[in-house]
């Protein structure tokens, strides 16, 4: 059987980001480590451009599919411990994936190919995309939200450029995603965000088995930014390393 080469390649330059960083992720070190040609890695790839870009997408789907997992587990009908888990998840990954949480949301990307517009705008439409359908349940089961009229015209702006984001990323919704959800959505975003980035670029954060505390507080936070009571039967993924 014809082997895979992009899996091959994908497979060698997560090895090479993992221990040397987005620096390390280059076409001939993917074709030293495969002992390949790098003719051969560019057929599959492109460049070096390209081939951030089909790490980061591929890197992407395994965070995104480790959140699903962990959403999919809850109650279908239980919004706070498809949150709960759903923010748990998130870290958890991040937290043990620092190479590769610094690729997805760090410096590293972008000085590697410069910040281009697709890459600026894959978390914001991919990750913020797979939170946006449970926010828009989460409202239209009585979350408040602050109304547009009450948002300055600045942040309205801001919001509605993020709100399109998310809408193409779910066709299905329609457009009736209130500028209050986006803003709860960015909030809670950034809570989130405060605690993967202690984790990952803080050098002197422990790992994230002991961080049970800081993920449970964020928890609560967010619950309570859209009105929810803790689900007594959230099913959370297992911490690695946690006792």
């Amino acid at each position: 059987m014809e082997r895979d080469l992009r899996t091959d390649v994908l497979a060698a330059a997560s090895r090479l980001l993992v221990a040397d960083g987005v620096r390390g992720v280059t076409v001939p070190a993917v074709a030293q480590d495969l002992a390949l040609p790098e003719a051969d890695v560019a057929r599959a790839v492109g460049d070096r451009v390209g081939l951030l870009e089909a790490l980061y997408e591929a890197t992407m789907d395994r965070l995104l599919a480790f959140l699903g997992a962990a959403v999919a587990q809850q109650g279908p009908d239980d919004l706070a411990a498809q949150v709960e888990a759903g923010t748990h998840a998130v870290v958890v990954w991040c937290g043990t994936h620092r190479a590769e949480f610094g690729l997805l949301m760090g410096p590293g990307f972008r000085d590697a190919v410069g910040a281009r517009a697709s890459v600026r705008q894959s978390v914001a439409s991919r990750l913020g995309g797979a939170w946006a359908p449970l926010f828009d349940r989460v409202r239209r089961a009585g979350a408040p939200y602050p109304s547009d009229v009450d948002l300055p015209a600045d942040l309205a702006q801001q919001l509605d450029v993020y709100r399109r984001l998310l809408l193409r990323a779910n066709p299905g919704m329609g457009d009736d995603l209130p500028l209050g959800v986006v803003y709860l959505m960015t909030v809670g975003w950034r809570q989130i965000f405060g605690v993967l980035c202690m984790l990952s670029f803080d050098p002197e954060a422990p790992p994230v088995s002991e961080f049970g505390d800081s993920i449970a507080q964020l928890n609560r936070s967010l619950l309570e930014l859209v009105g929810l009571a803790p689900s007594p039967v959230v099913r959370l993924v297992e911490v690695p390393g946690a006792a």
